[in-house]
């Protein structure tokens, strides 16, 4: 149980969580569908397991995604597992070439590009979502951003280290090092919105904020597995507290910082 005297972030009021199964992306219900299956399919492959639930339950997913995270006690090994899982939802050859012929030549276009094809595909997967302008070195570019309105995957994980590990680094390294597009992907865990900023490379504060999130207050494992998440060998602790005093604030699955 985390005590009282625990700092945790709220989040947004449960009794304002969205109808999250009516919301659709552009192209409708049975394509969101269709990209639900394919990343389940991917993620379970990824995984060597997968969940009981319907390929068409949403919560599939998240349970997939807690897996992913309770099994594995480096990070990085999850980033690395969630960011092949991208991979495969193209054909091998497509990010590379994408990287060649339209990333490196036409940045500014290939942001564009990716926040629409963004919000077309990613819309099951993250709720209500909407194409904004980004600001780049004081300047502001059009339509290289997505708003995330309020996260859907986060809010049903309700784990900051889900949001981090299994979305958030791999994501952004995948753009970056796969289709050679720089992204900074910005969580608000307050609110549970998501700024997607295409055209801009992560920085260390940014990612030293996200990664040094405190625990949501609906966090499944309510403080437990403290140090599951060092990236050492030590055995995964069940049921501890986060309340005793010393112990950092930070979200127990994060990186060291």
């Amino acid at each position: 149980i985390i005590s009282s005297s625990f700092h945790v972030v709220a989040g947004p009021d449960p009794e304002t969580k969205p109808d999250y199964e009516n919301i659709h992306g552009p192209l409708g219900k049975n394509v969101d569908n269709v990209f639900m299956s394919m990343f389940r399919s991917r993620l379970a492959k990824n995984l060597g397991i997968d969940s009981s639930l319907p390929k068409d339950d949403y919560l599939g997913i998240i349970e997939l995604a807690q897996a992913m995270n309770s099994r594995y006690n480096n990070r990085e090994q999850i980033q690395r597992i969630a960011q092949n899982t991208l991979r495969e939802l193209f054909p091998s050859w497509l990010p590379g070439q994408y990287a060649i012929l339209f990333s490196r030549p036409f940045p500014e276009f290939s942001a564009r590009m990716n926040a629409w094809a963004t919000r077309m595909g990613g819309t099951w997967l993250m709720g209500e979502c909407e194409v904004n302008d980004v600001e780049i070195d004081g300047k502001v570019y059009k339509d290289q951003g997505l708003l995330v309105k309020r996260c859907r995957f986060l809010e049903e994980s309700g784990c900051a280290s889900v949001c981090v590990n299994a979305c958030k680094i791999p994501t952004q390294n995948f753009f970056i090092e796969d289709m050679g597009l720089p992204l900074t992907m910005t969580p608000d865990y307050e609110t549970h919105e998501c700024q997607f900023s295409f055209g801009v490379m992560p920085n260390a504060t940014e990612e030293f904020d996200a990664k040094n999130t405190p625990c949501l207050s609906r966090c499944p494992t309510a403080g437990s597995l403290r140090k599951w998440h060092d990236g050492g060998s030590g055995k995964r602790s069940e049921g501890t507290s986060m309340g005793n005093k010393g112990e950092s604030e930070a979200c127990q699955y994060m990186d060291e910082v």
